[in-house]
């Protein structure tokens, strides 16, 4: 059970050292003593069981403690993902009602800044600092070592809220109870063949599924012992698998698995011990799997599961793989693939992933419509599609909604993008590949190819086009192809589709105004149903001096000039990427100038109240503008060029 996580080891071997962090080994006694001392401050906290503690921490020791103590006090934990914007958190804080906060340092200047601390009424401090107000040290935190009740929690006692990346609709906290995680554990184990003498190398964050149900869990459980990175890089990854112990396990996301393989350092490790490498988050490409082997003598290991459910598909870790499948159903976990009215599909059939299981979620917190929407009569729809072959081996297709539907001839062609960034992957220039839909007038949605190309190498879009056309069906090839230096991520090893979508329908902003060049999705998901796209040709007003402005432009091609007096004199010239008229909007000053066309421009323009609302609910954009203000040196009532 989770609230002895560590029995096995505690009963054989007490002093063996189990857990590493930055170098330093923690034995089983002490990790042990280290959460009883937590867990008993929790408890003069005031902390009862079923209050949330959020935590927002790297992967460190102190993480670990607390997934212990708080598995020990019936306390839900809520890992956040280190990356989170401080607006995400604050959101996460204020909607799972959290009543701690436990959190690095490093992230305190900028939670600050943002000012969401307020929603959560005790704040632990891991890292330094003094006692202020309602924050402590972590190490204040740590009580006296005592004897806390040891009966295991009910099965239906929530454990673990896990919060979704929030790419198409607001983050949502998945509750796990102690049952679903345990019986995960255990059914996991049984196809994961683990013993004490595995160490298991852990570079992703310990918040995700990933990490959390398919190494720390299970290899604590069985004895084993864990080293953990505290970021994933190449520099770090190979430094660990040098260290002794030597490495027997592994789980790397796609993109973590090409980094390495593109490494000279990596090549060159010792891979004698190795035994197990688990792949999962997203596709693995054929050639890369095909090179692990070779170079390290062991296959990788795909899985496909979600948040919701954890693993429910995987190739046998030590039996027959299917590369490019995701293998057959997890021990203890039913797969159907069903059609929309819930019916099976015939076997080679596409359909809609569901799965039932004792591992999966209790629902979504505070989110009753949405948890009987996706979890219905024991079943999570997941909205992954796939199919099963003859051998019952899963092959992942996609996810729903990224499925494209391109008009062609009158007919509704579905395109499914892993299939295209498949046959994109099989060219040897191409390193990285990701297909998306693009609204388009013609064909309703037209399919944009963004590929990273192999170090080193050029090759020009048409050829990759072409080349596609020569392996699948013409509708099917993409009708541009982008090549680009680097893949927008939502978490290590998962494509943001969703915000290269955004960039490519705001294209003109991404390229000329600097601000959207990093703007997240949920920003651009809220800027682009505001946005109105105007051109002006040669001579042309677009702001008059002396009204009282309500829109501010962002200009995306061509020159203006800024004029004031009468006769009027030009004081600038603007440029593509930059915006004007945002000052009067937001202080009801008179427009201080003139802002006449040079050339032929093209602006988007944005009103008043939709420019207010975004730096309401988007802190960076709102920085943004002050940051303009700043620069232009504007006050209200002061008169500038550019407002």
């Amino acid at each position: 059970m989770l609230h002895q996580l560590l029995r096995h080891t505690l009963e054989i071997d007490p002093d063996r050292p189990i857990l590493e962090c930055n170098g330093s080994w923690t034995t089983a006694a002490e990790l042990e003593r280290l959460a009883s001392r937590l867990a008993s401050g929790l408890a003069a906290m005031g902390l009862e069981e079923g209050d949330r503690v959020a935590l927002l921490l790297p992967n460190v020791l102190e993480a670990v403690v607390c997934y212990l103590a708080c598995f020990r006090m019936r306390l839900v934990i809520v890992p956040l993902d280190y990356q989170y914007h401080p607006l995400q958190i604050g959101y996460a804080l204020g909607h799972s009602g959290a009543a701690m906060l436990i959190v690095s340092h490093e992230r305190i200047p900028g939670l600050d800044e943002a000012g969401v601390l307020a929603a959560v009424p005790r704040v632990v401090v891991v890292g330094g600092g003094a006692a202020t107000g309602s924050r402590r040290p972590f190490e204040a935190l740590l009580g006296a070592e005592r004897s806390l009740p040891s009966e295991a929690p009910h099965d239906d006692t929530a454990a673990v809220m896990i919060y979704t990346s929030g790419t198409t609709s607001r983050p949502k906290g998945v509750v796990f109870s102690h049952g679903a995680l345990s019986t995960g554990v255990r059914k996991y184990l049984a196809r994961v063949t683990l013993t004490p003498d595995d160490v298991a190398l852990i570079a992703s964050s310990i918040s995700r599924p990933l990490a959390l149900r398919c190494q720390l869990l299970p290899t604590l459980w069985v004895g084993g012992r864990v080293s953990l990175l505290r970021k994933f890089t190449v520099d770090s990854f190979v430094a660990a698998l040098r260290r002794p112990p030597a490495t027997t396990f592994l789980t790397l996301t796609p993109a973590g698995l090409g980094q390495l393989m593109a490494s000279p350092d990596f090549r060159n490790c010792d891979f004698s011990s190795l035994r197990l490498c688990l792949a999962g988050g997203d596709r693995v490409p054929i050639r890369l799997l095909e090179s692990f082997e070779r170079l390290t003598g062991v296959p990788v290991t795909e899985q496909c599961g979600s948040t919701e459910t954890g693993p429910y598909a995987m190739n046998p870790p030590f039996g027959r793989k299917k590369p490019g499948s995701v293998g057959p159903p997890v021990h203890g976990v039913q797969v159907a693939v069903v059609d929309p009215h819930g019916a099976d599909v015939p076997t080679g059939s596409v359909g809609d992933v569901c799965v039932s299981g004792p591992g999966i979620m209790d629902g979504y917190w505070n989110e009753s419509a949405l948890t009987r929407k996706t979890l219905q009569k024991g079943w999570v729809h997941t909205g992954d599609l796939a199919r099963f072959d003859e051998d019952g081996y899963l092959w992942f297709v996609g996810r729903r909604k990224d499925v494209i539907v391109r008009m062609k001839d009158g007919l509704a062609n579905k395109i499914a993008p892993l299939e295209v960034e498949a046959a994109l992957s099989e060219h040897p220039a191409v390193s990285e590949a990701c297909v998306i839909g693009i609204p388009d007038s013609i064909c309703g949605e037209a399919p944009h190819a963004y590929v990273i190309l192999q170090p080193g190498v050029e090759v020009r879009p048409d050829d990759l086009r072409s080349f596609v056309a020569g392996r699948l069906a013409e509708f099917m090839v993409p009708a541009e192809v982008h090549v680009i230096s680097e893949m927008p991520s939502k978490g290590p090893g998962k494509i943001d589709r969703e915000l290269l979508r955004m960039r490519a329908i705001t294209a003109a902003l991404i390229e000329q105004v600097p601000f959207f060049k990093n703007a997240s999705s949920e920003f651009l998901r809220d800027i682009i149903p505001r946005l109105d796209a105007r051109q002006f040709a040669p001579g042309d007003t677009l702001v008059h001096e002396g009204d009282v402005g309500d829109e501010m432009y962002f200009l995306t091609k061509g020159q203006v000039e800024v004029l004031r007096g009468a006769p009027p004199q030009r004081l600038t010239v603007l440029r593509e990427g930059s915006f004007f008229g945002e000052l009067a909007i937001l202080t009801d000053a008179p427009r201080a100038a003139t802002v006449r066309a040079l050339t032929d421009v093209e602006v988007y323009a944005l009103r008043r109240d939709g420019v207010l609302q975004l730096a309401q609910a988007h802190a960076d954009f709102n920085h943004y503008l002050q940051a303009a203000a700043r620069q232009y040196s504007v006050a209200r009532g002061a008169a500038h060029p550019t407002s």
